[in-house]
């Protein structure tokens, strides 16, 4: 596996693909986004997570940033145990109207054992080491970590390649690119995704 690019902070690299540096979301700005629209993502499960998760045994999963659920229905459907967070009370609310097991939480305050598979789908995890730490503590001994992300620069959120260089608990698998094919939904419009797999040996 060729090692990312170490895109830290620190190193101050110019924007990728002509975009602007993006700031850590927050709860109050998602949850706007949400209440605006009776439908923000598409739908459908993340290519990235579909891909990835098909070739694991079924066990405990997290889904952090759920959203309104659509790859925790999923997970449920392919017999994995599934649990979701999300800091949007609309966003929560949804995946709940879904049947799934969410809670109203930031990464940060999520109090759980460690799961089987964490997924993170373009969640705004702030770039610190104490972050890093807590996304590793949910990672089970023998589990897996998929976090995926856009083609953005940041240096207040962690994106795939920075992350890559800055695990401590976990060993990368693998740092790929992805392409999209999605057409709806908030998420559409982008040409490829970031995919970096880890895990806990």
């Amino acid at each position: 596996m060729t090692p990312p690019p170490d895109h830290s902070p620190q190193h101050g690299h110019s924007p990728q693909h002509g975009n602007s540096p993006r700031p850590l979301p927050t709860p109050t700005e998602m949850e706007a986004r949400y209440s605006q629209s009776a439908q923000l993502w598409s739908g459908k499960p993340n290519r990235a997570l579909v891909d990835f998760a098909s070739t694991l045994r079924p066990g405990t999963a997290l889904d952090v940033g759920c959203g309104e659920g659509a790859d925790l229905q999923w997970l449920s459907d392919q017999g994995w145990e599934a649990t979701g967070i999300d800091f949007a009370p609309t966003a929560v609310k949804r995946t709940r109207e879904r049947g799934l097991r969410a809670y109203l939480s930031s990464l940060k305050d999520f109090d759980h054992p460690p799961f089987d598979l964490v997924n993170v789908q373009f969640g705004g995890i702030p770039a610190t080491a104490a972050a890093v730490a807590k996304l590793e503590s949910l990672v089970a001994p023998g589990g897996k970590l998929l976090f995926v992300h856009h083609d953005w620069e940041s240096t207040e959120m962690a994106m795939p390649a920075w992350l890559a260089n800055n695990l401590q608990q976990l060993e990368v698998i693998e740092y790929r690119k992805l392409s999209r094919a999605v057409n709806t939904g908030a998420g559409a419009g982008h040409a490829y995704d970031l995919v970096l797999t880890a895990e806990r040996r």
